[in-house]
């Protein structure tokens, strides 16, 4: 079939040789959010706080007895739309989250930074 040993040793190459495996970019890599990806909303009795890229809203509240405990301004509840913070790190969303509260909160409720 091949008469030379350069095409033999093509041949064999293609057909058995082995193939170099490239690293495929991950599907789920991690971002890093941002304040302008969040939506503020401040009512009489705290902060709601949603993250646009997954439409998770944190709920803060200014006025109420947990107050004395957790601090002067406390989370009260997190409300999901999808999964979760999807390519988010949930940590990372939340504290983001107290962040965009804790500021419009000194802005409208006075201020709570030290």
């Amino acid at each position: 079939m091949f008469r030379g040993t350069a095409m033999k040793k093509l041949a064999f190459a293609v057909l058995f040789g082995r193939r170099r495996r490239v690293a495929k970019p991950s599907a789920c890599a991690i971002h890093h959010p941002a304040i302008s990806d969040f939506h503020t909303v401040v009512a009489k009795a705290g902060v709601s706080v949603t993250f646009k890229p997954t439409n998770s809203t944190y709920i803060f509240v200014a006025d109420s007895p947990v107050i004395g405990r957790l601090g002067p301004f406390a989370l009260i509840g997190v409300q999901h739309a999808g999964h979760n913070t999807g390519d988010y790190n949930s940590d990372e969303v939340q504290d983001m989250a107290g962040q965009v509260a804790l500021s419009h909160a000194a802005v409208h409720f006075g201020d709570f930074t030290d």
